[in-house]
């Protein structure tokens, strides 16, 4: 150590910043920086330009510089050395040795680099007061395998051979876990895989628990928790979360396709495999084996689903399709109740809620499968003319019927006797037949095919509307108005027959969004989905629903979205009235008017109000500004005049360099 009043130059003035114990970080006169034992006055090392690093709970100074380098290119590269100070027991562990590899923050785990062996070293806070202390030994590397923001794993090296060291934060032992013996040692899901001349063995992360020896250990594509371990002609199939064996096979390769529940990481469940065995492919579980490892009949055979005779087994949508000789099969259920069928079919498509479309050719069958029943086709030797998810539109002997997927109905399939199907809405199907139409729901006949057209009216979209209205054309010029209970409303049981609202005949009858418009000779009426009158109108009255957009813009006619022209007049239902909207067919009419400090805006959709309010104020000439002032500061008096208006204020701010 050197004395304080040795160095001249630094004028012996220094400022203290912390103090760990003994030892004081201090500032020179000059900005240089250095460690200063506070009892003894003397100065630890060389002062530099250090920028220090504080550890007070582990009493420990790293004082770090950047060193400016220059490689055979002359591309200008550094390095970082250290000193690592012990202030507990107030002694340099390291001094200007490179850093190598931080392998956190700060310097609780570092390598660093001897510029007297030239070997990496590893410094550890949490083990360099202790008997695990590694430092002194020379590695040839260092490296992460993986670790947390309490643990730590690292590979270390030493003439090609490596082990393994283990970081633990908070005062608990670290320290090499393994002797340094290994070719190999690798990071794999949830297991750390040791490699020693031609064996392998791995050890749960999680459960510590270590295997037998294989020739070869490798990871599942698709689900990274599934092992592979071969020994000789056997692969052990192994969970590697919970380090359990799911099966072993002498099949030429194996291979994750599905798992029986919504998770690949539970251990729980059924793991289903594609085996192979010259060149062909075959299925296996690992159900039965589960229960083998709890008998005690170890040599029962595995599960064998399939034997491997297919030219592929593929898992989609909800089956495996079985390929052979250019044909195409099906297995569907598990180790306990399933279902195939021999490949002889040209293609299978699935429909949904466990039903299956198999061609052979142009037409197919379609039907169930299930784990516990034969297949048994609901439809045979036919066309699907529509897929609609929760039912199907098909077609026979060029007439059309109906079969529904999502449903166990008492009729599930309707039968092929119609020539026209068309689904109208969630359930509701239209019925031709014979130039008549009825209509279906819910796989009921709720109208006959006895009218010229059929139909709906109301919110029949959503579940709270009470009723839904049909409109039944029976002539050119002849309509009834008809109602029924809505089914979604008060529940799959209740028996809801369609029924005349009255028995009068109207020449027209049209549903829109709100409101139903009936006409006779008489009259055109304007009704709501309550059956409430709402307006009348002479009977040559043409009533057009128009479109309009509404949202912040539209301060006035915020939620008349909707809206109805008639003969020059713009109507809208809210609230039980049809009332009229001052609504002008074009868009929004804006204008702006700008004074020094103010600025206002001006919207409506009414262009008569909107002339009329820019004439008032464009007339009033250098007054124009009071009276804009005027009206927006009275809203009566804006609203009394001009009720269709919107007149928004605002002051001007002024920008940092004066500018508006």
């Amino acid at each position: 150590m050197e004395k304080t009043n040795v160095i001249v130059k630094e004028k012996n003035t220094y400022d203290i910043d912390i103090v760990i114990n003994n030892t004081a970080h201090i500032t020179s006169v000059t900005g240089k920086t250095g460690l200063l034992n506070i009892k003894t006055k003397e100065i630890i090392g060389e002062m530099d330009n250090f920028y220090t690093i504080y550890d007070t709970s582990g009493k420990f100074y790293y004082q770090e510089k950047k060193i400016e380098m220059s490689n055979k290119e002359n591309n200008e590269s550094s390095k970082t050395i250290v000193r690592i100070y012990d202030a507990l027991n107030e002694k340099i562990l390291v001094d200007g040795w490179e850093v190598v590899k931080k392998f956190g923050d700060y310097y609780a785990l570092v390598a660093v680099k001897s510029p007297i062996d030239g070997k990496i070293h590893l410094f550890d806070q949490y083990a360099c007061r202790k008997s695990t202390n590694i430092f002194d030994m020379a590695f040839d590397d260092v490296e992460k395998l993986y670790g947390g923001i309490t643990d730590t794993y690292l590979v270390v090296t030493i003439h090609g051979k490596k082990g393994l060291y283990h970081h633990k934060c908070y005062d608990v032992v670290s320290g090499l876990i393994t002797p340094i013996e290994f070719d190999h040692i690798e990071k794999m899901p949830n297991i750390i895989v040791y490699t020693k001349g031609n064996e392998k063995y791995f050890v749960g992360t999680e459960t510590g628990k270590v295997s037998e020896f294989f020739d070869t250990i490798r990871i599942d594509e698709t689900n990274k928790n599934i092992a592979y371990c071969k020994k000789g002609n056997t692969t052990y199939v192994y969970h590697t979360k919970f380090q359990e064996l799911l099966l072993k096979t002498d099949y030429d390769e194996i291979k994750f396709m599905k798992k029986d529940d919504d998770s690949n990481y539970d251990y729980d469940g059924e793991f289903f495999f594609i085996t192979k065995q010259e060149e062909r492919f075959g299925l296996m579980s690992s159900l039965i084996n589960k229960e083998i490892r709890k008998s005690s009949n170890p040599e029962a055979k595995q599960t064998i689903l399939l034997q491997p005779s297919y030219d592929d087994i593929v898992y989609d949508c909800e089956a495996f399709y079985l390929e052979k000789d250019k044909k195409i099969g099906i297995f569907f259920g598990n180790s306990y109740h399933n279902q195939w069928l021999d490949p002889e079919y040209d293609k299978i498509n699935y429909l949904g809620n466990n039903c299956y479309a198999l061609y052979k050719g142009e037409s197919c069958d379609i039907g169930r499968v299930n784990f516990y029943n034969q297949y048994q086709p609901r439809i045979t030797n036919c066309q699907i003319e529509a897929n609609l998810r929760k039912e199907l539109i098909y077609k026979k002997d060029n007439l059309f019927g109906l079969l529904f997927l999502d449903f166990n109905f008492k009729n599930d399939v309707l039968p092929n006797e119609y020539d026209k199907i068309r689904c109208i809405e969630d359930f509701y199907f239209l019925l031709e037949k014979n130039g008549k139409k009825g209509l279906l729901h819910l796989g009921e006949i709720i109208i006959p095919t006895e009218y010229e057209d059929v139909a709906l009216g109301g919110n029949y979209d959503l579940e709270d509307d009470k009723t839904i209205y049909f409109a039944l054309k029976k002539g050119e010029k002849e309509y009834n108005l008809a109602k029924r209970i809505n089914y979604h409303y008060f529940g799959s049981n209740v028996d809801c027959p369609v029924k005349l609202v009255s028995n009068h005949t109207f020449e027209k009858i049209e549903f829109f969004k709100d409101i139903m418009v009936l006409k006779d000779s008489n009259y055109v009426y304007v009704y709501n989905y309550e059956e409430a009158l709402l307006k009348t109108f002479p009977p040559n009255t043409v009533i057009i629903p128009v479109t309009k957009p509404s949202g912040k813009h539209d301060e006035i006619h915020k939620d008349k979205d909707y809206l109805y022209y008639i003969d020059g007049t713009y109507y809208y239902y809210k609230k039980g009235k049809f009332e009229e909207a001052f609504v002008e067919e074009n868009d929004f009419y804006v204008t702006t008017y700008e004074t020094d400090t103010d600025f206002f805006e001006i919207k409506t959709l009414n262009k008569q109000g909107y002339d009329a309010f820019c004439d008032d104020i464009d007339m009033q000439e250098g007054d124009s500004k009071q009276r804009l002032a005027e009206i927006s500061m009275n809203d009566q008096v804006l609203k009394k005049k001009y009720p269709t208006l919107v007149l928004r204020k605002s002051i001007k701010r002024k920008n940092p360099k004066g500018n508006f």
